[in-house]
């Protein structure tokens, strides 16, 4: 519904859109998109080949012909020019990359920017983790133990959260099984940039930029959920 109101209605098209979304998993954003009607062909970047095969599985399901879901990291293949009307980047996609190395930001708006055409759309959602950061920073590490119900093959899971040399935020899980005491982790790495700051950046880099408050709730942050609309000027 924002795409439709925002970009498609809002941002004055009358004709089905090109859209890229980047880390779009199992595509349901962009096929619920091509149902809509607003969508002329869409192209999906994202990284896990288990989630390309479901996307695959799931166009077949839904009878969708206008997404080509490609496994691939997006900044190492070279951008079209003036090849998209919007970039989908939500799920904090957009905090997860720019943490990669040390010029990630900048690669990835350049990116960006030569695959939007003028007067195209970037939508972003992001979490504002700055309240977590300086609780980090006053109190140390912080821990939590979730427990989760049956049938969920795992029982816990303890949370631990910090800060890198880089001032991202940490977040590593570590899972035990219900049954047979498995063992499972992850760890992911997020830029906790504020919005304020993630506009003036995406300002400087030659985008109009409105940013809105969401009604989603983060796990972590509560209710600090924006969407970033940037149009390339």
């Amino acid at each position: 519904a924002f795409i439709e109101e925002r970009i498609f209605t809002g941002g004055g098209y009358h004709a089905p859109l090109e859209i890229c979304e980047i880390g779009g998993g199992n595509g349901k954003l962009l096929y619920c998109l091509e149902k809509k009607g607003l969508l002329k062909k869409g192209v999906n970047y994202e990284v896990s080949k288990s989630r390309c095969d479901l996307a695959e599985r799931f166009a077949g399901l839904l009878s969708c012909s206008k997404v080509e879901t490609r496994n691939r990291n997006f900044l190492e293949e070279e951008a079209k020019e003036n090849a998209y009307d919007c970039i989908i980047m939500v799920d904090i996609v957009m905090q997860l990359i720019t943490p990669l190395y040390d010029h990630a930001w900048q690669d990835m708006t350049d990116w960006l920017r030569k695959a939007l055409k003028t007067g195209g759309y970037l939508f972003a959602e992001i979490v504002d983790y700055t309240g977590i950061m300086e609780n980090i920073r006053r109190e140390g590490d912080l821990r939590r133990w979730e427990e989760f119900p049956p049938p969920d093959p795992f029982q816990y899971s303890l949370q631990k959260l910090s800060e890198d040399a880089d001032g991202n935020l940490v977040i590593e899980k570590h899972f035990i099984g219900r049954d047979n005491h498995e063992r499972d982790n992850f760890q992911n790495v997020i830029c906790p940039d504020s919005p304020q700051k993630l506009e003036r950046l995406l300002s400087e880099n030659g985008f109009q930029v409105s940013v809105f408050k969401c009604q989603a709730q983060d796990e972590l942050a509560g209710d600090n959920v924006y969407r970033i609309l940037a149009k390339k000027l």
